[in-house]
């Protein structure tokens, strides 16, 4: 029982290191990121950080780990949604995500670890973003009117990247054109059902 007790409790140290983590480096940037910074956001003693992770560059890892799992979950429900391209819209447009990976992505100049992480977790999403495209292209009948399913997830992620960058910095000037825009191709493509799709948020 003390055994299982104090999994318990290291798994739960462990998140609380993790959520720490994820919350200064959306709020302050990774450079912000130190083991005493991240324990006095946890409400921890800072030699648990090492503890737990042995250096800073293992906890940059094991968060963007943790990160990619979650994304993909979400990702993957996708594939069962009624309009799953509608839905893959909407998740790539959650902005802590977005946020984040921008985070991981200014790091990753100064980590290799975190570049290589980044490049495989790039390849495996855009896999999975071009099954969502070409499941719900095949579907819906209208492949003959859509560009290619990876060029269409492609588009996907790089315009809601671009959007949540933007409304980030407020330049938002040309953003209610460009949502105009996709909400009436993804309509197209899927219906109007689309329009009333459930986040999955």
């Amino acid at each position: 029982m003390a055994a299982k007790r104090s999994n318990s409790d290291n798994a739960g140290t462990k998140k609380a290191i993790l959520d720490a983590t994820e919350k200064i480096m959306c709020d302050e940037g990774y450079a912000a990121v130190s083991s005493r910074r991240v324990a006095e956001v946890a409400g921890l003693k800072s030699q648990l950080v090492h503890y737990h992770f042995g250096t800073m560059d293992n906890l940059f890892l094991a968060l963007f780990r943790r990160a990619e799992e979650d994304f993909l979950a979400r990702q993957v429900k996708s594939l069962t949604s009624t309009t799953p391209l509608r839905s893959l819209w909407e998740q790539s447009l959650k902005q802590s995500d977005t946020r984040l990976t921008i985070e991981f992505i200014a790091l990753s100049i100064h980590s290799e670890a975190i570049g290589n992480e980044l490049a495989r977790a790039n390849e495996r999403t855009r896999k999975i973003h071009t099954m969502v495209a070409a499941g719900a292209l095949d579907r819906a009948g209208t492949a003959a009117e859509a560009p290619p399913p990876e060029v269409l997830a492609f588009l996907i992620a790089a315009v809601s990247r671009t959007l949540v960058t933007e409304e980030a910095l407020g330049a938002t000037d040309v953003h209610p054109a460009v949502y105009a825009f996709v909400d009436a191709m993804l309509s197209r493509l899927e219906g109007d059902i689309g329009k009333h799709a459930p986040s999955l948020d």
